[in-house]
C-alpha cells in the first residue's frame, strides 16, 4: 500500500509538471503568433496609409527638390553634403503635413498609436550619359537621410518595405553643354511598436487569466487528491491497527472463557462442586471484562455532540486538589508527583465525571509513556481554567501533535506500537473537553516530554446549565 501511494503520488506530480509545461509552452507560442499577427496587422494597415495619392506627392515634392539641385552639384556650386542636405530640409518641410495626414488616417484603419512609422533615403546613385555612376549616398556607409515619419533609432523598429525610384534629370554645363542624368533613389520603410509586450499582454488578458486559473485548478486539485490519498491511507493504517488491536485484546478473555466453558463441561468438573464455582466465576469475570471492553470502545468514540453532561457548581481549584489525592494513591514508586493548585474559589458549572475521567486519562498516559515526573498545575488565565499537565516521558514529535487527538490514533515508530492502547483515550479527552466549550492544547519535543493543556471558560456553564 506504501508503496503503491508513492507511486501514485510521483506519477500525479510528473503529470503536473507535464500539464503545466504543456500550459506553458501553448501559452508562449500564442504570445508569440499574437506579436507576428499583430506585427503583419500593423504593417498592412500602414501600407494602406502610405500608398494613397496625397503621400506620393509629398514624396514627389522633396524629390524634385533635389533633382533641380543636382545641376548646380554637376557644375561645382555646391558640395555633395549641401545636395543631400536640401534632401532633408526639403523632407523635413513636407514631415509636419505628413504626420497630420498619418494620424488622422491611423485613426480611421484602426491603427495603434504605439506604431510609429520612418522612411529614410538609404542610397543615391547618379549615372551620367556614358553609364559612370557616382555614388552621392552609400547604403553601406550608414549614413541614411530621414525623410517622414518619427526619427527612432533604425535598429530598434522592423523593416516593412524598400522602395526604389528611377527618374531622369536634365543637366546644363556652363560651357553649354547638356546630359541627362539617371537618378536611382532608394528608400527604406520601418516601424516601431513602442510596449510591444504590454500591448500584446493586455490583448491576451483574458487567455492569460483563463490559463491561470486551470493552472490554479490543477494544482489544487492534485494537492486535494494527494492529501485524500494520504488521508485515505492514514485512516486505512489506523483502521488496520485498531482492528488487529481490539481483536488481540478480544483473544485472551476469549480464550480464558473456551477453557472455563470446557472445564465445566468436563465429566470430573460435574462431580466437583469447587472446580464449578471456580470456573463460572472465571466466566463471570472475562464476560465482565469483555462487557467492559465493548464499553470502553462504544463510550470513548463518541463526539462531544454526544456526551451528555450533568453539570453542577464545583469549586475547581478544590475539584483538581481531589482529583490529585485520588491519582497520587495509585502512582508507581519510581514516579514523582508534584501540584501547583491556585486556591482560589471560582466555581463554575462542569460534569465531574467526564472532566475528572479526561484529567486522569492524560496523567495516565503521562506514566505510560515513561513519565517519572509529573506535575499538574492549575491558574486563572484570561477568564479561563487552566489546567496543566507535563510529564518527562518520551515526547511527542511535530508530525504526531497534528494527529494525537484522533480517534484511534496510536503513535507508532516505524510501524510498530510499543505501548498498549487502543487510540481512543486523546480523542475521549479532547471531545470532553470541547463538550464543555474548552481547548486541548499539547506543546511536546522529542525525549524532553510534553505539556498538556487543558481550558475551560469560566463562564461555560451559564450556558449549559440544562443536561445535554
Amino acid at each position: 500500500m506504501q508503496i503503491k501511494s508513492r507511486f501514485l503520488i510521483a506519477g500525479a506530480i510528473v503529470a503536473l509538471i507535464a500539464l503545466t509545461t504543456m500550459q506553458g509552452y501553448l501559452t508562449f507560442n500564442t504570445y508569440d503568433l499574437r506579436k507576428k499577427e499583430f506585427a503583419v496587422e500593423s504593417r498592412t494597415k500602414i501600407g494602406s496609409i502610405v500608398n494613397q495619392p496625397h503621400i506620393d506627392s509629398l514624396s514627389w515634392d522633396f524629390r524634385n527638390a533635389f533633382a533641380r539641385k543636382i545641376p548646380d552639384y554637376k557644375n561645382g556650386l555646391i558640395s555633395k553634403e549641401e545636395l543631400l542636405q536640401v534632401l532633408s530640409d526639403s523632407a523635413q518641410l513636407k514631415n509636419t503635413e505628413f504626420k497630420q495626414y498619418f494620424n488622422e488616417a491611423a485613426k480611421q484603419v484602426g491603427l495603434n498609436e504605439n506604431v510609429l512609422y520612418k522612411k529614410f533615403a538609404s542610397s543615391i546613385v547618379l549615372i551620367d550619359s556614358k553609364g559612370h555612376p557616382e555614388v552621392i549616398l552609400d547604403k553601406r556607409a550608414n549614413t541614411p537621410i530621414f525623410l517622414l515619419g518619427e526619427n527612432f533609432i533604425t535598429e530598434t523598429g522592423l523593416q516593412i518595405n524598400g522602395w526604389n525610384w528611377t527618374f531622369d534629370q536634365p543637366v546644363v554645363y556652363e560651357n553649354g553643354d547638356t546630359e541627362s542624368i539617371v537618378i536611382k533613389f532608394s528608400s527604406s520603410i520601418y516601424m516601431k511598436i513602442i510596449d510591444w509586450d504590454k500591448i500584446i499582454f493586455k490583448q491576451l488578458l483574458l487567455l492569460f487569466f483563463i490559463a491561470f486559473l486551470l493552472f490554479v485548478f490543477t494544482i489544487t486539485l492534485v494537492a486535494y487528491s494527494i492529501r485524500n490519498l494520504l488521508k485515505l491511507k492514514r485512516i486505512s493504517e489506523i483502521k488496520t491497527d485498531f482492528i488487529n488491536n481490539i481483536t488481540h485484546e478480544l483473544k485472551t478473555p476469549l480464550a480464558t472463557l473456551s477453557i472455563a466453558t470446557k472445564t465445566l463441561t468436563n465429566k470430573f468438573a460435574k462431580d466437583n462442586t469447587d472446580i464449578s464455582q471456580e470456573s463460572i466465576e472465571t466466566i463471570n469475570r472475562q464476560n465482565k471484562r469483555l462487557q467492559n471492553l465493548i464499553d470502553q470502545v462504544v463510550d470513548t468514540s463518541l463526539g462531544y455532540n454526544d456526551i451528555e453532561l450533568n453539570l453542577e457548581p464545583v469549586v475547581i481549584s478544590e475539584f483538581i486538589n481531589e482529583l490529585c489525592d485520588d491519582f497520587s494513591l495509585t502512582v508507581p514508586n519510581h514516579v514523582q508527583f508534584l501540584r501547583s493548585i491556585d486556591p482560589t474559589k471560582v466555581t463554575s458549572e462542569i460534569d465531574t465525571f467526564y472532566l475528572g475521567t479526561a484529567i486522569i486519562n492524560i496523567l495516565n498516559n503521562a506514566v505510560k509513556f515513561d513519565g517519572t515526573v509529573l506535575k499538574v498545575t492549575y491558574n486563572l488565565i484570561d477568564d479561563k481554567h487552566t489546567i496543566a499537565i507535563s510529564d518527562n516521558g518520551i515526547g511527542i514529535s511535530k508530525k504526531n501533535k497534528k494527529l494525537i487527538f484522533d480517534k484511534f490514533y496510536r503513535v507508532s515508530e516505524k510501524n510498530t506500537h510499543n505501548y498498549k492502547g487502543l487510540g481512543l483515550g486523546l480523542y475521549y479527552c479532547s471531545q470532553i473537553i470541547k463538550a464543555h466549550h474548552g481547548i486541548l492544547d499539547v506543546e511536546s519535543k522529542v525525549n524532553e516530554g510534553s505539556t498538556f493543556y487543558i481550558k475551560i471558560p469560566i463562564e461555560h456553564g451559564k450556558e449549559n446549565s440544562i443536561s445535554r
